[in-house]
C-alpha cells in the first residue's frame, strides 16, 4: 500500500503568522472564532457505543478529555463529513461544517432506534481557534499537528485571523467539507486517514468494507494536493480544475482553498497520484494560476505495511 504525503518547504511559516493581537482596552487576541464550524452534544448511556458503529475512527479507545478527527460515511464509502469528537465523561461533542452538521444529525437521529442516545445541535457553543501559546477551560486538541481548537468565546477575534487558521489546517491535512464536496470522495482520497480519522482495527460502520478493502488492496488513485497559487483565485469548492505538470495535465477537484501571503491562494486540491513530481500551474476557466515556488507540494511515496 503506498501513499502519497504532502510536505512543505515553509511548513511552519503559518504557525508563525497566527499571533496574538492587541484589542480595544488593551487586551490580548487569545482566540480565532471559527464561524465555518458549529458543535453539538452526543450524550446518554450509549452514547460511546452508538459513535462507534456509526463514525470511521475508534471512540472506544478515547479516553476521557481526549480528542479524535473522525469521518462519517455513507454505506458506499463516500465522506459525508468530517467531524472533531471530544469525550467528557460520558458525554461527546462533535464539531463539524456549520453548513453540514444539521443534516448529519438529522441522519444519526435515524440510527438511535432503541439506543440510550441523545443528539442535539448546541448554538449557544460557538468553535474558536485556541493559540499554541494559549490555555483555555476547554481545549479540544486531536493529537495530530499543532491545532487545539475551543468552545470558550472569552477574548477572540474573526475577520483576516480565520482565514489564516483555515489556511494552518488545510496546510495540515484538515478540510472541513461543504454541500458541493460531501458524499464525493472516500476517506483515503481525502488524506483523512493520515489524520487518524479512520481506523482499521475497529469493528462495522457505514462504508467500512470499502474503505477497508481499498486500502488493503492499494487502490487509492486519487489523493490530496496541497499547492499556493499565486494571486487571489476566486474558485469554489468543488470546482474542476486542471493542473499542469509541464507538458502534461492531469484533472483535480477543489476541496477548499483559503487566502495566503501577498494576496495569494492556498488550494486543497485531489487529483490523481503522482510519483515525486511538482505542479507549475493550476487552471481555472482558461486562467491560468502559476503554482509559487517556495510553496510547491513536494510528493513522495512510502509504504505501509
Amino acid at each position: 500500500y503506498s501513499r502519497q504525503i504532502v510536505s512543505f518547504k515553509s511548513e511552519n511559516s503559518i504557525q508563525l503568522r497566527i499571533e496574538s493581537r492587541g484589542m480595544s482596552g488593551g487586551s490580548n487576541t487569545t482566540m480565532i472564532f471559527l464561524p465555518y464550524l458549529s458543535a453539538a452534544r452526543i450524550c446518554g448511556p450509549d452514547a460511546g457505543s452508538f459513535l462507534q458503529t456509526q463514525l470511521s475512527a475508534d471512540i472506544a479507545a478515547l479516553e476521557d478529555g481526549a480528542s479524535t478527527f473522525a469521518t462519517y460515511c455513507s454505506v458506499g464509502g463516500k465522506v459525508l463529513a468530517l467531524l472533531l469528537i471530544h469525550r467528557i465523561n460520558n458525554e461527546y461533542l462533535a464539531i463539524a461544517s456549520s453548513e453540514l452538521l444539521p443534516s448529519v444529525l438529522e441522519r444519526l437521529k435515524i440510527y438511535v432506534l432503541r439506543a440510550k442516545v441523545e443528539i442535539a445541535l448546541d448554538p449557544q457553543m460557538e468553535i474558536s481557534g485556541l493559540l499554541p501559546s494559549e490555555s483555555s477551560s476547554c481545549v479540544i486538541s486531536p493529537g495530530f499537528g499543532t491545532l487545539r481548537y475551543t468552545g470558550d468565546s472569552a477574548s477572540r477575534e474573526s475577520g483576516e485571523q480565520a482565514g489564516q487558521w483555515k489556511n494552518q489546517e488545510l496546510l495540515q491535512g484538515v478540510c472541513w467539507l461543504n454541500s458541493e464536496t460531501s458524499e464525493k470522495f472516500i476517506p483515503q482520497m481525502l488524506g483523512y486517514d493520515q489524520i487518524g480519522a479512520v481506523s482499521f482495527s475497529k469493528g462495522c460502520y457505514p462504508g467500512q468494507e470499502i474503505i477497508a478493502r481499498t486500502r488493503y488492496l492499494g487502490k487509492v488513485k486519487r489523493t490530496p494536493l496541497i499547492v499556493t497559487v499565486e494571486g487571489p483565485a476566486s474558485i469554489d469548492n468543488g470546482a474542476r480544475i486542471e493542473i499542469n505538470f509541464g507538458s502534461d495535465t492531469t484533472a483535480g477537484t477543489v476541496i477548499d482553498s483559503s487566502p495566503a501571503e501577498n494576496q495569494n491562494t492556498l488550494l486543497f486540491t485531489v487529483t490523481r497520484t503522482r510519483d515525486g513530481e511538482q505542479p507549475d500551474s493550476v487552471s481555472f476557466n482558461n486562467k491560468s494560476y502559476p503554482v509559487m515556488p517556495q510553496e510547491r507540494a513536494l510528493l513522495a511515496n512510502t509504504s505501509e505495511p
